[in-house]
């Protein structure tokens, strides 16, 4: 019971992110969530608290989450609007921004996404919308796409908000050099607020 005492202050807790919406700072990552598993896992953290719920088409069960997602709400465990849900763009769709998305709110069920993060800044040869491989080359190393630059992939992102599909916009993994491909885009908030969360482990 405390545990959730506990929760229930904390689901209250939220940053305000430069698009103006507020993302809750507790959430659940799906990462590694059994298929037959999903459902009950989500609906029972619904209940007890969590509002935001970290995805990702590289974990490959966005379909299993947008299951739970439906029933959660068609049940009137929780509105939509009540719920923070990310996903991430995979390194192989990095030249197809706006399918992938699209791909991605199909499977999660969902009219649009809070969040939309580029996985990993690197865009590697494409396999097929959704399909998150990761192709190597001859040489048996991972076959980076160098013909979609970062800016490229970013402006596509851009694009996604405006649409409407999307209400923000982030980059999951970046590296002390990130900041240079942008230094021409009208982003000028990307970096501005850096926060930066230490793992621990509790008994």
């Amino acid at each position: 019971m405390l545990g959730v005492v506990k929760l229930e202050a904390k689901k209250k807790m939220a940053i305000t992110l430069n698009s103006g919406f507020k993302m809750p700072i507790i959430g659940l990552g799906v990462w590694r969530m059994e298929s037959q598993q999903v459902k009950d896992l989500i609906h029972n953290s619904i209940k007890i608290g969590y509002r935001h719920f970290d995805c990702a088409a590289d974990y490959k069960n966005e379909a299993e989450v947008g299951v739970a997602l439906k029933e959660a709400f068609t049940s009137g465990l929780v509105k939509r609007e009540d719920l923070f849900i990310t996903t991430k763009l995979w390194n192989s769709d990095h030249g197809h921004v706006i399918e992938a998305c699209k791909d991605s709110l199909k499977k999660l069920q969902l009219d649009y996404l809070d969040l939309y993060l580029v996985h990993f800044p690197v865009a590697t040869r494409h396999t097929g919308v959704g399909t998150t491989d990761s192709a190597l080359g001859e040489d048996g190393v991972l076959d980076i796409d160098t013909t979609i630059s970062l800016e490229t992939t970013w402006r596509a992102m851009e694009d996604l908000v405006s649409m409407g599909l999307v209400r923000s916009i982030g980059i999951r993994f970046h590296c002390c050099w990130l900041p240079g491909y942008f230094f021409d885009i009208s982003t000028s908030n990307l970096l501005e607020k850096l926060i930066i969360l230490f793992m621990q482990n509790r008994t």
